[in-house]
């Protein structure tokens, strides 16, 4: 089983919600920025509105983890800087676009759509970076094709966009940066618990390997209701490469 400690006290850490609504990275953003389109309407269903062309254009593409009912998933998105470049619901809607079918809860696709943000900045990123608890942002320019528009929403953490990116096409233009969840909004079944007869366990590279630091039973919560205390253990599940 693979543990990892979260600590704090960590500097410059954005604490922040895994919400598809809102980008965590405003500043990345740039106004008034250019795009070319060749989107037109294709066809309307009872369900959905489908689109033909590309556009190219620029923005946030962010891999973050997020909440829908009770579990948590990860997924790829993509904030345009000019949001009303892609035709939308309403006038003032920016919310994500959702990438290459990553809505879909599926392993194979969880980690398709991980690789093609790890294919994009892999200098910057390592395997590890594929569970985060939270999420890794870059600013780019892109294409997207087989947009189309969802009328019927289920849940709260869907939004009605979604397309696929012509891979070949992607330009990062800025190094990437991360946020973590906050810890109080971790469902209890992450948390695990200080049980030593030690004052302190180790926290160890790998099962049995080099021990990195020490995590002293003081610094651990009591009980899931105590969010205030330095750090806390999360189980990330078993993981036979860790």
């Amino acid at each position: 089983m693979r543990f990892i400690a979260f600590v704090c006290c960590i500097i410059n850490m954005i604490c922040a919600k895994g919400s598809v609504y809102d980008t965590h990275f405003k500043d990345m953003r740039l106004p008034k920025t250019s795009y070319t389109s060749t989107l037109y309407k294709d066809k309307e269903t009872e369900s959905a509105i489908y689109y033909k062309g590309t556009i190219t254009l620029s923005g946030v593409l962010e891999w973050h983890m997020y909440e829908d009912e009770v579990d948590f998933y990860w997924r790829l998105v993509f904030f345009p800087d000019m949001p009303n470049a892609i035709p939308r619901c309403c006038e003032d809607d920016n919310r994500a676009i959702f990438l290459n079918d990553t809505f879909k809860r599926d392993s194979a696709l969880q980690q398709n759509s991980f690789l093609q943000m790890y294919n994009i900045v892999s200098n910057q990123l390592s395997q590890a970076d594929e569970y985060i608890l939270g999420g890794i942002a870059v600013h780019t320019t892109l294409t997207l094709s087989d947009f189309y528009i969802n009328k019927h929403l289920e849940t709260e953490a869907e939004t009605p966009y979604y397309a696929s990116i012509e891979t070949d096409s992607i330009k990062t233009s800025s190094r990437i940066t991360k946020w973590y969840i906050d810890k109080a909004a971790l469902p209890s079944e992450y948390l695990r618990f200080f049980n030593s007869t030690d004052p302190y366990i180790n926290l160890r590279q790998s099962p049995n390997g080099k021990i990195l630091t020490q995590i002293y039973k003081e610094d651990m919560p009591n009980d899931c209701a105590d969010i205030d205390s330095k750090g806390l253990l999360l189980d990330l599940g078993a993981d036979s490469n860790n």
